[in-house]
Protein backbone atom coordinates (compact mmCIF):
# COMPACT_ATOMS: atom_id res chain seq x y z
CA UNK A 1 0.00 0.00 0.00
CA UNK A 2 0.98 3.60 -1.07
CA UNK A 3 1.10 5.94 2.33
CA UNK A 4 -1.06 8.91 1.15
CA UNK A 5 -0.99 11.85 3.74
CA UNK A 6 -4.34 13.87 3.15
CA UNK A 7 -4.90 17.47 4.67
CA UNK A 8 -8.30 18.58 4.43
CA UNK A 9 -9.71 15.05 5.21
CA UNK A 10 -13.10 15.32 6.57
CA UNK A 11 -14.00 17.99 4.03
CA UNK A 12 -16.94 17.30 0.96
CA UNK A 13 -14.01 16.02 -1.30
CA UNK A 14 -11.52 14.44 0.78
CA UNK A 15 -14.16 12.47 2.80
CA UNK A 16 -15.07 10.63 -0.63
CA UNK A 17 -12.15 10.09 -1.52
CA UNK A 18 -10.75 8.43 1.80
CA UNK A 19 -13.96 6.34 1.89
CA UNK A 20 -13.95 5.36 -1.76
CA UNK A 21 -9.75 4.11 -1.47
CA UNK A 22 -9.54 3.31 2.23
CA UNK A 23 -8.53 -0.38 1.03
CA UNK A 24 -6.54 0.71 -1.72
CA UNK A 25 -4.31 3.07 0.22
CA UNK A 26 -2.47 3.93 3.76
CA UNK A 27 -4.17 7.21 4.69
CA UNK A 28 -2.55 9.91 6.89
CA UNK A 29 -5.25 12.32 7.79
CA UNK A 30 -4.19 15.25 9.94
CA UNK A 31 -6.48 17.69 10.98
CA UNK A 32 -6.98 21.11 12.19
CA UNK A 33 -6.43 22.11 14.69
CA UNK A 34 -4.16 19.06 15.83
CA UNK A 35 -2.30 20.31 12.54
CA UNK A 36 -2.37 23.62 11.23
CA UNK A 37 -0.48 24.13 7.52
CA UNK A 38 -0.15 27.96 8.38
CA UNK A 39 2.75 27.18 10.86
CA UNK A 40 5.42 26.06 9.14
CA UNK A 41 7.19 23.93 11.99
CA UNK A 42 4.13 21.58 12.06
CA UNK A 43 4.09 21.21 8.40
CA UNK A 44 7.80 20.01 8.60
CA UNK A 45 7.24 18.07 11.86
CA UNK A 46 4.34 16.47 10.27
CA UNK A 47 6.57 15.30 6.83
CA UNK A 48 9.51 13.97 8.66
CA UNK A 49 7.66 11.77 10.77
CA UNK A 50 5.19 10.51 7.97
CA UNK A 51 7.27 10.77 4.80
CA UNK A 52 4.51 9.85 2.79
CA UNK A 53 4.46 8.65 -0.91
CA UNK A 54 1.65 11.31 -1.75
CA UNK A 55 0.70 14.03 -0.33
CA UNK A 56 -2.86 15.13 -1.72
CA UNK A 57 -3.71 19.01 -0.27
CA UNK A 58 -7.63 19.09 -0.10
CA UNK A 59 -6.99 21.78 2.59
CA UNK A 60 -8.28 25.41 1.83
CA UNK A 61 -10.40 28.26 2.93
CA UNK A 62 -13.32 28.51 0.77
CA UNK A 63 -16.04 30.47 2.35
CA UNK A 64 -16.00 32.64 -1.15
CA UNK A 65 -18.55 35.56 0.79
CA UNK A 66 -16.20 35.99 3.68
CA UNK A 67 -13.25 36.10 1.69
CA UNK A 68 -14.37 39.17 0.09
CA UNK A 69 -14.28 40.58 3.40
CA UNK A 70 -10.52 40.13 3.55
CA UNK A 71 -9.36 41.20 0.46
CA UNK A 72 -6.40 42.20 -0.03
CA UNK A 73 -5.57 41.03 3.55
CA UNK A 74 -2.39 38.73 3.70
CA UNK A 75 -2.79 38.59 7.21
CA UNK A 76 -6.34 36.84 6.63
CA UNK A 77 -6.85 33.09 6.70
CA UNK A 78 -7.76 33.00 3.18
CA UNK A 79 -4.17 33.92 2.29
CA UNK A 80 -2.56 32.32 4.78
CA UNK A 81 -4.36 29.03 4.29
CA UNK A 82 -4.41 29.35 -0.10
CA UNK A 83 -0.72 30.37 -0.31
CA UNK A 84 1.10 30.75 2.69
CA UNK A 85 -0.24 27.07 4.02
CA UNK A 86 0.54 25.54 0.69
CA UNK A 87 3.86 27.05 0.52
CA UNK A 88 4.76 25.77 4.10
CA UNK A 89 3.58 22.16 2.57
CA UNK A 90 5.69 21.91 -0.44
CA UNK A 91 8.66 23.30 1.72
CA UNK A 92 8.67 20.28 4.37
CA UNK A 93 7.66 17.74 1.54
CA UNK A 94 10.38 15.75 0.34
CA UNK A 95 11.85 14.89 -3.14
CA UNK A 96 10.57 11.18 -2.91
CA UNK A 97 6.85 12.38 -2.19
CA UNK A 98 4.25 13.25 -5.36
CA UNK A 99 2.63 16.24 -4.15
CA UNK A 100 -1.19 16.52 -5.72
CA UNK A 101 -2.31 20.27 -5.32
CA UNK A 102 -6.61 20.51 -5.24
CA UNK A 103 -7.42 24.11 -6.79
CA UNK A 104 -11.01 25.07 -8.36
CA UNK A 105 -12.39 26.75 -11.50
CA UNK A 106 -12.60 30.12 -9.43
CA UNK A 107 -8.85 30.71 -10.44
CA UNK A 108 -10.77 31.70 -14.45
CA UNK A 109 -12.99 34.96 -13.84
CA UNK A 110 -15.88 33.69 -16.63
CA UNK A 111 -16.42 36.87 -18.04
CA UNK A 112 -17.05 37.87 -21.41
CA UNK A 113 -13.35 38.93 -22.47
CA UNK A 114 -11.53 35.48 -21.31
CA UNK A 115 -14.76 32.94 -21.05
CA UNK A 116 -15.01 29.62 -20.32
CA UNK A 117 -15.51 26.65 -20.38
CA UNK A 118 -11.40 26.70 -19.81
CA UNK A 119 -8.68 24.14 -20.64
CA UNK A 120 -6.37 22.54 -18.87
CA UNK A 121 -3.31 24.41 -19.53
CA UNK A 122 -6.00 28.21 -20.00
CA UNK A 123 -3.51 30.54 -17.77
CA UNK A 124 -5.12 31.53 -14.36
CA UNK A 125 -6.27 35.40 -13.87
CA UNK A 126 -3.07 37.43 -12.47
CA UNK A 127 -5.32 40.42 -12.23
CA UNK A 128 -7.34 40.05 -8.05
CA UNK A 129 -9.85 42.88 -9.58
CA UNK A 130 -11.23 40.22 -12.28
CA UNK A 131 -11.83 37.12 -9.70
CA UNK A 132 -12.93 36.48 -6.38
CA UNK A 133 -9.84 36.93 -3.56
CA UNK A 134 -11.06 33.11 -2.83
CA UNK A 135 -9.99 32.72 -6.55
CA UNK A 136 -7.04 35.04 -6.59
CA UNK A 137 -5.38 33.24 -3.56
CA UNK A 138 -5.70 29.80 -5.29
CA UNK A 139 -4.31 31.14 -8.20
CA UNK A 140 -1.39 32.47 -6.63
CA UNK A 141 -1.29 28.84 -4.71
CA UNK A 142 -1.08 27.21 -8.09
CA UNK A 143 1.96 29.76 -8.37
CA UNK A 144 3.81 28.57 -5.54
CA UNK A 145 2.95 25.00 -6.98
CA UNK A 146 4.84 25.32 -9.63
CA UNK A 147 7.91 27.90 -8.47
CA UNK A 148 8.22 25.01 -6.34
CA UNK A 149 8.18 22.12 -8.21
CA UNK A 150 8.75 22.83 -11.57
CA UNK A 151 7.88 19.89 -14.13
CA UNK A 152 6.95 17.88 -11.26
CA UNK A 153 4.20 19.92 -10.44
CA UNK A 154 0.37 18.26 -10.05
CA UNK A 155 -2.73 20.18 -9.68
CA UNK A 156 -6.12 18.91 -10.39
CA UNK A 157 -8.90 22.25 -10.36
CA UNK A 158 -12.19 21.03 -9.38
CA UNK A 159 -15.89 23.16 -10.22
CA UNK A 160 -18.88 23.27 -7.94
CA UNK A 161 -18.47 19.34 -6.11
CA UNK A 162 -21.09 16.97 -5.83
CA UNK A 163 -21.91 14.08 -3.91
CA UNK A 164 -25.22 11.74 -3.05
CA UNK A 165 -24.90 12.20 0.77
CA UNK A 166 -23.23 14.63 3.15
CA UNK A 167 -23.85 16.15 6.24
CA UNK A 168 -21.80 18.82 6.95
CA UNK A 169 -21.76 20.56 4.05
CA UNK A 170 -24.37 21.59 1.03
CA UNK A 171 -23.40 21.44 -2.52
CA UNK A 172 -24.36 22.76 -5.42
CA UNK A 173 -27.41 20.52 -6.24
CA UNK A 174 -28.35 19.20 -2.49
CA UNK A 175 -28.96 23.45 -1.27
CA UNK A 176 -31.54 23.65 -3.75
CA UNK A 177 -33.40 20.95 -3.48
CA UNK A 178 -33.03 21.34 0.50
CA UNK A 179 -34.31 25.07 0.14
CA UNK A 180 -37.36 23.68 -3.10
CA UNK A 181 -38.85 21.41 0.17
CA UNK A 182 -38.63 24.39 2.60
CA UNK A 183 -40.68 26.41 -0.20
CA UNK A 184 -37.29 28.68 0.01
CA UNK A 185 -35.67 28.29 -3.30
CA UNK A 186 -34.97 31.38 -5.04
CA UNK A 187 -34.95 32.02 -9.21
CA UNK A 188 -32.06 30.32 -10.95
CA UNK A 189 -30.14 31.95 -13.45
CA UNK A 190 -31.08 30.77 -16.97
CA UNK A 191 -27.82 33.26 -18.66
CA UNK A 192 -24.82 31.67 -16.56
CA UNK A 193 -23.20 28.76 -17.57
CA UNK A 194 -21.91 26.35 -15.05
CA UNK A 195 -20.20 22.71 -15.01
CA UNK A 196 -20.17 20.56 -11.78
CA UNK A 197 -17.51 17.60 -10.42
CA UNK A 198 -18.78 14.45 -9.65
CA UNK A 199 -17.09 13.46 -6.25
CA UNK A 200 -16.51 9.98 -7.63
CA UNK A 201 -15.22 11.07 -10.43
CA UNK A 202 -12.58 13.54 -9.09
CA UNK A 203 -11.61 10.59 -6.41
CA UNK A 204 -11.19 8.51 -9.54
CA UNK A 205 -8.84 11.23 -11.26
CA UNK A 206 -6.50 11.59 -8.35
CA UNK A 207 -6.92 7.38 -8.24
CA UNK A 208 -5.14 7.49 -11.44
CA UNK A 209 -2.96 10.28 -11.16
CA UNK A 210 -1.52 8.28 -8.12
CA UNK A 211 -1.15 5.28 -10.25
CA UNK A 212 0.42 6.69 -13.19
CA UNK A 213 2.32 8.84 -11.12
CA UNK A 214 1.09 11.53 -13.64
CA UNK A 215 2.44 14.91 -13.54
CA UNK A 216 0.79 18.12 -14.95
CA UNK A 217 -2.37 20.30 -14.78
CA UNK A 218 -5.81 18.34 -14.71
CA UNK A 219 -9.46 19.19 -14.47
CA UNK A 220 -12.59 17.51 -12.91
CA UNK A 221 -15.97 18.17 -14.02
CA UNK A 222 -18.92 16.90 -15.59
CA UNK A 223 -18.09 16.91 -20.08
CA UNK A 224 -20.78 19.61 -20.83
CA UNK A 225 -21.85 22.94 -19.37
CA UNK A 226 -25.80 23.90 -18.51
CA UNK A 227 -27.44 26.84 -16.45
CA UNK A 228 -28.20 27.01 -13.26
CA UNK A 229 -31.98 26.79 -14.63
CA UNK A 230 -31.31 23.78 -15.92
CA UNK A 231 -29.94 21.91 -13.18
CA UNK A 232 -31.98 22.74 -10.68
CA UNK A 233 -35.12 21.95 -13.10
CA UNK A 234 -33.77 19.04 -13.96
CA UNK A 235 -33.12 17.74 -10.07
CA UNK A 236 -36.28 18.52 -9.10
CA UNK A 237 -37.81 17.34 -11.41
CA UNK A 238 -35.93 13.87 -11.28
CA UNK A 239 -35.88 13.55 -7.60
CA UNK A 240 -39.70 15.40 -6.76
CA UNK A 241 -41.18 14.91 -9.98
CA UNK A 242 -42.17 18.63 -10.23
CA UNK A 243 -41.94 20.06 -13.51
CA UNK A 244 -42.12 24.17 -14.34
CA UNK A 245 -41.30 24.15 -10.06
CA UNK A 246 -37.80 26.63 -10.77
CA UNK A 247 -38.33 30.18 -11.57
CA UNK A 248 -36.05 31.73 -14.24
CA UNK A 249 -34.27 34.80 -13.72
CA UNK A 250 -31.51 36.49 -15.76
CA UNK A 251 -27.78 36.92 -14.54
CA UNK A 252 -27.49 40.17 -16.26
CA UNK A 253 -29.96 42.41 -14.59
CA UNK A 254 -28.96 41.02 -10.69
CA UNK A 255 -25.57 42.27 -11.86
CA UNK A 256 -26.30 45.62 -12.14
CA UNK A 257 -27.99 45.66 -8.41
CA UNK A 258 -24.97 44.06 -6.92
CA UNK A 259 -21.55 46.01 -5.42
CA UNK A 260 -19.07 43.14 -6.62
CA UNK A 261 -19.90 41.48 -9.42
CA UNK A 262 -16.94 39.40 -10.05
CA UNK A 263 -18.64 37.11 -7.38
CA UNK A 264 -20.99 35.78 -9.63
CA UNK A 265 -19.07 34.68 -12.96
CA UNK A 266 -20.99 34.43 -16.25
CA UNK A 267 -19.44 32.03 -18.65
CA UNK A 268 -17.75 29.03 -16.54
CA UNK A 269 -16.93 25.62 -16.80
CA UNK A 270 -13.91 23.64 -16.95
CA UNK A 271 -13.04 21.58 -20.75
CA UNK A 272 -11.71 17.78 -19.30
CA UNK A 273 -10.84 16.18 -23.13
CA UNK A 274 -6.98 16.38 -21.79
CA UNK A 275 -7.87 14.85 -18.75
CA UNK A 276 -9.69 12.22 -20.31
CA UNK A 277 -6.91 11.13 -22.01
CA UNK A 278 -3.92 11.52 -20.26
CA UNK A 279 -5.69 9.34 -17.20
CA UNK A 280 -7.73 7.05 -19.33
CA UNK A 281 -11.47 8.21 -17.84
CA UNK A 282 -14.26 9.19 -19.60
CA UNK A 283 -16.35 12.16 -17.06
CA UNK A 284 -20.43 12.07 -16.90
CA UNK A 285 -22.54 14.87 -18.42
CA UNK A 286 -24.35 17.21 -15.24
CA UNK A 287 -27.82 15.02 -16.54
CA UNK A 288 -25.77 11.78 -16.39
CA UNK A 289 -24.20 13.05 -12.68
CA UNK A 290 -27.62 13.94 -11.41
CA UNK A 291 -28.87 10.49 -12.76
CA UNK A 292 -25.88 8.58 -10.68
CA UNK A 293 -26.41 10.93 -7.48
CA UNK A 294 -30.01 9.64 -7.43
CA UNK A 295 -28.95 5.76 -8.18
CA UNK A 296 -27.02 6.46 -5.17
CA UNK A 297 -29.53 8.03 -2.90
CA UNK A 298 -29.27 11.92 -3.47
CA UNK A 299 -33.09 12.43 -2.32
Amino acid sequence: MKKVLVTGASGLVGSRFIELYKDKYQFITPEFPSFDMTKKEQASQLLDKEKPDVLVNFAAYTNVGEAENQRGNKNGDCWKINVEGVRNLLEATGPKTHFIHISTDMVFPGSKVDPGPYSEDHVPESDSRKVTWYGFTKAEGEKEVVKKLGPKTTILRLIYPVRAKYDLKPDYLRKPLSLFDEGKLYPMFTDQQVSVAFIDEIAQAIDKIIEKNAYGIFHASSSNTGTPFELASYLIEKVRGKNDAVVPTILTEFLKKVDNPVRYPMFGGLKVEKTEKRLGIKFRTWCEVIDELIRQGLN
